[in-house]
C-alpha cells in the first residue's frame, strides 16, 4: 500500500511502531470532564429520544387504531411500548385497548395484545369490585 504518489508499491510509510494513535480521542464536554465520543453521544441520546414525546402526545398516536398502513402501525407500535415503559398504560382509553387486545390482522404481536389484556383485565376486576360493593 502507497501513502504518496513517490513511495513504491508494497512500502509503507513510518513503519515505525512507536507512535500511539488513540482511534476514539476524548473531548471535553462542559463541565470540563474529559469523555468519549462515544460516551459523549450515548448521553445525547439517553436525552433526545422517546422520552421528550409528551404523554398526551403519545397517547393521542396510540388512541387513534384507524388505518394499518405499515408506518402508522408502527408509531402505534412503538408509542404504545414507551408508555407501557412509563407504566402510564392505565391512560390509555378502552375502546382503544380492545383494537390491541383483539388484534386483528396480527398487526401489534403478542407482547402489546397481552399488556392490552392485562389492562383490561384490571378494569374489568376494577369495576366489578365497586357494583359488587353497591
Amino acid at each position: 500500500m502507497a501513502w504518496s504518489v513517490g513511495e513504491k508499491k508494497g512500502e509503507t510509510k513510518g513503519a515505525s511502531t512507536s507512535k500511539i494513535v488513540e482511534m476514539h480521542p476524548s473531548v471535553k464536554d462542559i463541565g470540563g470532564e474529559a469523555k468519549t465520543r462515544d460516551e459523549l453521544g450515548r448521553e445525547r441520546e439517553l436525552g433526545g429520544g422517546m422520552e421528550m414525546l409528551e404523554l398526551d402526545f403519545l397517547l393521542g398516536v396510540v388512541e387513534s387504531t384507524r388505518g394499518d398502513d405499515g408506518n402508522d402501525v408502527m408509531m402505534r407500535k412503538l408509542s404504545f411500548n414507551e408508555v407501557l415503559r412509563r407504566d402510564k398504560q392505565n391512560q390509555i382509553d378502552s375502546s382503544a385497548l380492545t383494537v390491541y387486545a383483539v388484534n386483528a390482522g396480527n398487526l401489534y404481536g403478542k407482547d402489546i395484545q397481552c399488556e392490552a389484556m392485562k389492562e383490561l383485565t384490571k378494569r374489568t376486576s376494577r369495576k366489578s369490585k365497586t357494583t359488587a360493593e353497591h
